[in-house]
């Protein structure tokens, strides 16, 4: 069986990536990964954790790319692999542009495509942008439907996709996490730590200042907390924050981090506050409390299941909340104590089942 797996983004790797290491180990595949370099930056390092290396890299990445400019490439470069070596399952993963022009590609060639992490929904086109919509057109024509989640799974159903194209596994983040996570250590520090991570596009602007604000006036209140903010390189974010927080202790700024530490940051951390989706999933793996920078969540059950909150953001909403999960300390525990909703790190062996590749 010919497979490709395709990815362009490090969040896109990390949850293929055990995938990949497991298709490799099946002697009657052969799989083709494919690179599409979409953030070609952050990969290099995951891809020699992982012990990947690709067998194409398309090297599409150019400076102030176009989401429209993105997706063009995309589909036009793997159509030209499509052509050449015809595949019987590409699987792409997530909710980029790379999964969008990958999977367009695939349809119009008539390639079977496997969504992994299918169904999420924000029920809003614009929150987050562009991904909500990519992901709703690849559940259009995908031939598997790889939901992590029941609720997942339901959205899938009720937007009218074949049930026997929906299947629920799990999310393939938690089977990453159970191969890093051993390598990830405690960093033990007086202060309690927050951990930042805020890139999304519909905080650009006055969002990230509206986050700052809320960072200066915790620092004010409370003399035993210290903020941690890996920034992400895009100078919408990193220009803006740095400009706005100069001259502020409490606050230790970094480049964007290597998976392995992110993890570290994220076990050291008392809480989180993020807009991020991975970490999102990741966060009840390792018992901690989260605040959602986002107005609105495709992945709910980190707010149902009590380890997410959602303050967008909204500075006096992200200081209220803060405060209570620093000061109330039966309160923190509560909202630790859930069932980890996004699966028992099998993922990627309920998806070989089901493709009856194990």
């Amino acid at each position: 069986m010919k497979i490709f797996v395709v990815y362009g983004t490090r969040p896109e790797l990390i949850k293929v990536a055990p995938l990949i290491l497991k298709l490799r180990a099946i002697s009657n595949v052969e799989l083709t990964v494919v690179s599409t370099g979409q953030h070609k930056e952050m990969l290099t390092s995951l891809e020699a954790l992982f012990e990947i290396t690709p067998d194409v890299s398309l090297d599409l990445m150019t400076r102030n790319q176009t989401v429209n400019s993105v997706v063009s490439k995309v589909i036009g470069s793997v159509d030209d692999l499509l052509q050449k070596n015809r595949p019987d399952l590409v699987f792409v993963q997530g909710d980029t542009a790379t999964v969008l022009g990958t999977a367009m590609a695939c349809y119009y060639a008539k390639v079977k495509v496997a969504h992994i992490e299918a169904g999420l929904r924000s029920f809003d086109l614009n929150h987050p942008f562009p991904e909500e919509f990519n992901r709703k057109v690849v559940s259009i024509f995908a031939d598997y439907n790889f939901a992590p989640t029941q609720l997942s799974a339901d959205n899938l159903l009720k937007e009218g996709v074949d049930e026997h194209r929906v299947f629920i596994t799990g999310n393939t983040v938690i089977d990453a996490l159970n191969i890093l996570s051993q390598k990830a250590s405690v960093k033990p520090s007086e202060k309690k730590i927050i951990l930042v991570t805020a890139h999304r596009r519909e905080n650009h602007g006055e969002g990230m200042i509206h986050i700052c604000n809320a960072m200066k006036s915790l620092l004010e209140k409370r003399s035993d907390v210290e903020f941690i903010w890996p920034l992400h390189p895009n100078p919408n974010v990193k220009d803006i924050v740095l400009n706005y927080m100069s001259g502020v202790e409490g606050v230790q700024f970094t480049e964007p981090m290597d998976y392995i530490a992110l993890i570290s940051t994220m076990k050291s951390a008392h809480l989180i506050w993020t807009d991020s989706g991975g970490i999102q999933e990741e966060v009840p793996s390792f018992r901690k409390p989260l605040l959602i920078l986002r107005e609105v969540t495709e992945r709910p059950e980190v707010v149902s299941s009590g380890f997410g909150e959602l303050t967008g953001t909204n500075t006096e909403k992200i200081i209220s909340a803060t405060l209570r999960l620093l000061s109330d300390e039966d309160y923190y525990n509560e909202r630790v104590s859930g069932q980890n909703p996004f699966g028992d790190g099998h993922a990627c062996d309920k998806i070989l089942s089901i493709l009856s590749l194990v």
